[in-house]
């Protein structure tokens, strides 16, 4: 419930931030991308800075978690393989860019939001907060991962306010049932992945670079 209660809280403070921000601008897709990049970002940085000194939710003090963090930072396998699939995902960024600069600016401002601000945010969030939160009182892996992507699944749904602004934007059929039930399954699959790798590497950045490169795979096959 605690972590349902912070998902909810989330949602409302961006919801109030967008609709603040969103007041003093026309309403485009343009501006709306804008906006939530500074949502996202302030948000964000007030999740960390009021997480970070909690026990529950952040567990850098710990001794054991600290030391295993360390081994995998020096392990060279590991850092050349997060190289090389930050690398992939930028080259790809860079050529989706490219093939749509007809729409520069709203392509580079929604590759910003959806590939590097959506993935720190989310799964700092759910591979590392709530992770540690339920890490607390459940000791089996495989239920935190199971508890984690059902979450994650559910949240990629979207933010309430950017459903209704969308719908708005485009029209009605952009959420359909059979659209909401595919957001679920697919985000419910990659948190399984990610929390796997999460699991194994102790490394949530490992699973921003996941995340990132899942993103733009999937938006080149949409």
């Amino acid at each position: 419930m605690d972590s349902i209660s912070l998902m909810f809280i989330v949602q409302i403070v961006r919801m109030i931030l967008n609709y603040i921000l969103l007041s003093q601008f026309e309403f485009t897709l343009e501006n709306f991308n804008i906006v939530n990049l500074i949502s996202f970002t302030i948000v964000g940085l007030s999740l960390i800075l009021f997480l970070k000194n909690s026990p529950l939710y952040n567990k850098v003090r710990n001794r054991k978690i600290t030391e295993a963090f360390n081994e995998n930072k020096d392990n060279v396998l590991i850092k050349r393989c997060k190289l090389i699939l930050f690398i992939v995902a930028l080259s790809l960024v860079v050529i989706s860019i490219y093939y749509n600069r007809g729409y520069m600016f709203f392509y580079v401002t929604m590759m910003i939001l959806s590939v590097l601000i959506v993935p720190v945010f989310e799964e700092l969030f759910f591979r590392e907060y709530i992770w540690n939160y339920l890490n607390n009182f459940i000791k089996s892996k495989s239920k935190v991962i199971c508890i984690t992507s059902i979450l994650s699944g559910i949240y990629n749904i979207g933010y309430i306010d950017v459903i209704h602004n969308y719908i708005m934007l485009y029209n009605n059929s952009y959420y359909t049932f059979e659209v909401i039930i595919s957001k679920i399954i697919i985000g419910t699959v990659f948190g399984i992945v990610l929390g796997i790798v999460k699991s194994r590497f102790k490394d949530v950045s490992f699973c921003i670079i996941l995340r990132s490169l899942f993103t733009i795979l999937i938006r080149q096959i949409i």
